[in-house]
């Protein structure tokens, strides 16, 4: 007992602190891009920089979107991609990951937990290993620069958590309420979408999230099959305001604080949904 109670204190000074340091180090970049974003040219090229904002202006918001503005075009067209090609990938993602789960966890078939090893082992492959090989594809088969062509290889990418995290779900399910399901007549199709899908909204949710954030900060893919002004996100957009010889930090700043806006929102609407969806399965 005096073992642990004095171990105690100690503990959660040790985890106050650690929870402070992961704090400050995760929120610092955003802290000063933040400060960039507001500041003007002036205080930005001030020597030393100052950790406090010295001024607060939105010449930088301006100048990235406002009226004769040379970036807005092609700002607005990027969000527009980055839209189309998160949602996109989230959707197709979806679509094809819960039936796959599905047949991970319910039907047995020679050599399932083979396969399912295979598609877990390629979570850990990167994807420049692949970029070439699929880069050649796209190429015979028309997709460069193309919307649905950085879709496909995103979704590929994302493929593999998605049956992992909704195959997690669905194995905890009984099995009885399936087959209630098809007493009374439904399909397949019907029992995932009218039973299973339903009843696995929690990991639907995390898969979607998950997927949505790792599409919507793609570079190297959207860089490789997407870059022309059409098809370019806003990832590859913005590093392009810096050249060889100059960098307006402000306009990348201003940028850069409008593109993490959404997925930000998105995760604090859905955090108890993302949490659980991403727990639950591995407690159970």
């Amino acid at each position: 007992m005096r073992g642990r109670t004095g171990h105690g204190p100690v503990w959660g000074t040790i985890r106050i602190v650690v929870g402070v340091l992961v704090v400050v180090w995760s929120l610092a970049p955003i802290y000063w891009g933040v400060v960039i974003a507001f500041s003007s040219a002036a205080d930005i090229r001030r020597v030393p920089a100052s950790v406090l904002p010295q001024s607060f202006e939105f010449g930088n918001f301006a100048n990235l979107l406002g009226p004769g503005s040379p970036t807005a075009g092609a700002f607005l067209s990027a969000l527009v991609s980055s839209v189309v090609q998160g949602l996109g990938t989230t959707v197709l993602t979806l679509l094809i990951a819960l039936p796959a789960a599905y047949a991970f966890a319910r039907v047995r078939f020679a050599g399932s937990r083979v396969l399912l090893a295979i598609i877990t082992i390629t979570l850990a492959v990167p994807v420049y290993l692949v970029l070439i090989p699929l880069f050649q594809l796209a190429t015979s088969t028309g997709q460069i620069n193309t919307q649905q062509g950085v879709i496909l290889v995103l979704t590929s990418a994302a493929l593999p958590l998605a049956i992992w995290i909704l195959r997690s779900h669905i194995v905890t399910l009984p099995a009885d309420i399936e087959a209630a399901a098809r007493l009374d007549g439904a399909g397949t199709f019907r029992v995932l979408g009218s039973v299973v899908g339903p009843l696995v909204a929690p990991g639907l949710v995390a898969a979607a999230v998950v997927t949505f954030l790792a599409s919507w900060g793609a570079f190297l893919v959207p860089l490789v099959y997407a870059n022309t002004q059409q098809t370019e996100p806003l990832t590859v957009l913005i590093p392009t305001f810096a050249s060889k010889f100059s960098s307006d930090y402000g306009l990348q700043a201003a940028a850069g604080l409008i593109a993490v806006l959404p997925p930000v929102v998105l995760v604090v609407l859905l955090q108890k949904h993302l949490l659980s969806g991403l727990l639950k399965g591995a407690t159970k």
